[in-house]
Order: structure tokens, then sequence, then C-alpha cells
């Protein structure tokens, strides 16, 4: 039965496994809102003009039937709207209530937040919920930097910086809209468009890159080189090429002895009592 048996070659498979690429699909977005720990809150401009429709129709509608003043009792958790300290009502959502003059805010559109009294809040029209369109605030920080530790000379500068490539005003003003309206953003101020990429995920939310519409030059990159914040090291080989960049522009502010680097390298072995570690 085996005369005419002819045995098979054996197909070898070699199983290829291809490098993932950086992807760089950068967006349009508004950054509209800065935190002093360097995430920040962006709009898309896609959407950017269905927001404005929809507060010009919801505001006009108030100003029909306003409100009655302290008929609204805030829960935690609750979306409402809030009155602003530009007296433009917004949406937010209730964070804490302390007392009925103390009530944390959050203005979901914009990602600024607020202490307000219970009188600046009412109850939001369903016409104009979440479910008619979603919160226009999305909450992102800077991909490849690392923020030094409080306890740096140079740390709390990182952020003002940060936040007057936007608004060149807030530098010396920050903490507060130099309008006196209060807020980092309000809307007396005109938002200005960047491109917007997603590099990688964080624990509490992605973390990205942002370049300027005009000069696509790198916000990150830009502390980097002043020497306002460090580079983290990402060890995804997709990643490397970016992080090299990011790694010359870091040992050029050093050499230079710029802001956090100006004694030198503080990340020594021996500095771990005092909070770094490499």
């Amino acid at each position: 039965i085996w005369a005419n048996y002819e045995e098979k070659p054996v197909e070898e498979v070699v199983y290829v496994t291809e490098e993932k690429e950086r992807v760089a699909n950068y967006r349009p977005v508004f950054v509209t809102e800065i935190c002093d720990t360097m995430h920040f809150y962006t709009q898309d401009v896609e959407t950017g003009s269905q927001l404005e429709s929809l507060m010009e129709t919801m505001r006009a509608e108030i100003a029909a039937q306003p409100p009655v003043e302290g008929s609204y009792a805030p829960r935690r958790g609750d979306y409402c709207i809030a009155k602003f300290a530009d007296d433009e009502w917004y949406r937010a959502r209730v964070e804490k209530v302390e007392s009925p003059a103390k009530v944390h805010v959050f203005y979901i559109d914009y990602g600024n937040r607020e202490v307000v009294s219970s009188t600046r809040l009412a109850a939001i029209p369903p016409a104009f919920s979440t479910r008619t369109l979603p919160a226009q605030a999305t909450e992102h920080a800077l991909a490849y930097i690392q923020v030094p530790l409080d306890c740096h000379p140079a740390s709390e500068n990182a952020a003002p910086l940060f936040c007057s490539l936007f608004r060149p005003d807030c530098w010396r003003t920050w903490g507060g809209c130099p309008c006196g309206r209060g807020g980092l953003r309000c809307a007396g101020h005109p938002k200005q468009q960047c491109l917007m990429n997603v590099e990688y995920s964080g624990a509490n939310c992605p973390h990205v890159t942002i370049q300027f519409g005009d000069t696509k030059d790198d916000v990150g990159l830009g502390l980097v080189k002043e020497g306002m914040v460090m580079v983290d090291v990402r060890k995804e080989k997709h990643l490397k090429k970016m992080v090299t960049e990011y790694l010359n522009s870091q040992e050029s502010a050093k050499s230079a002895r710029l802001n956090i680097w100006r004694y030198g390298d503080f990340r020594a072995d021996d500095a771990d009592e005092f909070g770094y570690r490499r």
C-alpha cells in the first residue's frame, strides 16, 4: 500500500511580528482649561459649532423664562446650569455640596471649576442635557513629560508657562483671568485652535501631543527645551523616535542649565530623600 507513496513536503511557517508604528492622527481642538497639575481640557473643533448653537438657544430660553432663584437644591453628581462669573449660564455638574452658599461645580463643556452659591444654580432644561449634546470638555495630559515635584524651586513655573503659550497675558495672572471675571478660560477670550494626537493611554486620561495650528510646534517639546519639565522615557519601540527627540532637547536644556537644571542634574541617586527618582 506504500508502493506509490510520496511524502508531501512540510511547509515551514514563519511568523513575522510587525513592529507597531507610531500613529500620527492629529485632529483640531481648542484648549479651554489648563490645571496646575499640567492636565488640561480640550473641545473638538468639529462639534464646537454645535455647542455654540446649543448655548445660544439655551440662554435665550432662560432669558425668556428665568429660573426662580433658590428653587434648585443641588445634589452631588447632578447636571445643572450655573451662572459663571461673567453672568452667563453654562452647563455644569455638581461635584460637592458644602452648604447652600458653597457648591463646587465643574463646567462640563470647558473643564474649569468654581465654588458658587446655590442661588446661581438651576435645573438644566431637558432640551440642553448631555443627551442632546455630550459634555464637550475632555481631560488630557502631555505625553513624554514628567513634572518636577512641588519641592523643586522651579516646578511652580511649569503650569503658568504652559498656559502662557496659549494666552500670553496669563503668565502674570495665574489663578485668575485678567479680565476680572474669574476663571482661566472665560468665554470673553478667543480660543486658539491647535492640533492634538493621542500617543498612549494613562491611568486617568489619554496622554497626547499638542501642536500649534500655524507653526506645528510641539508644545510639550517646547517645555522640555525651556528646561521646565523632565522627559518621561517610554519603553515602547514605536515611540522610540519621539522619546529620542525629547531626550536630545532635555540634554540641551541641561547643558544650558535652564530652569530646573540651573544647579545641574538634581536626579542623583542620593536624592531619593527629596522625592526625586530616575
